[in-house]
């Protein structure tokens, strides 16, 4: 089996990130009626929503540059996998907000769902990106992007 290339990381990329866009679409267009919102619950999901949004975006920089290959020799393969598991971190964080402002009708949190969209769009696999996260040893010993051997 061959190993992932940049172009079907490329369409991952899209994938993972067209569900968050697609669903911020879904939250505006589907507004609940205002007697099965629960604006009270407004400032909890809110806090809740900013620390989903921080550790998603946190987590998908410290969490990819820390898995392991396999197999030596196989950069592409160490690439796409590190950058699947970041793109689906922040898919999943860029979703909370939007459930909670369905709950809740606070447009503040448009602005959480932002932040972690850019974080995603921020992943594009460019060809250094794309060399930079399949470098297989840090020079402390484990892997991670930015540092070549």
């Amino acid at each position: 089996m061959s190993a992932p290339s940049r172009r079907a990381a490329t369409v991952a990329w899209v994938a993972l990130l067209a569900t968050p866009v697609l669903f911020a679409g879904v939250a505006m267009a589907a507004t609940p009626p205002r007697h099965m919102r629960s604006p009270e619950l407004a400032p909890v999901l809110l806090w809740m929503s900013a620390a989903v949004a921080g550790l998603g975006v946190a987590l998908s920089r410290l969490l990819p540059p820390r898995i392991h290959p396999r197999q030596p020799g196989q950069p592409d393969a160490v690439a796409f996998t590190r950058l699947l598991v970041a793109w689906a971190i922040l898919e999943g964080a860029a979703l909370f907000p939007l459930v909670a402002e369905l709950v809740t009708g606070s447009p503040a949190l448009y602005g959480l769902w932002a932040l972690v969209v850019a974080a995603q769009a921020s992943l594009f696999p460019s060809a250094e990106r794309w060399k930079d996260w399949s470098v297989q040893t840090l020079r402390s010993g484990g892997p991670g992007p930015g540092v070549r051997s």
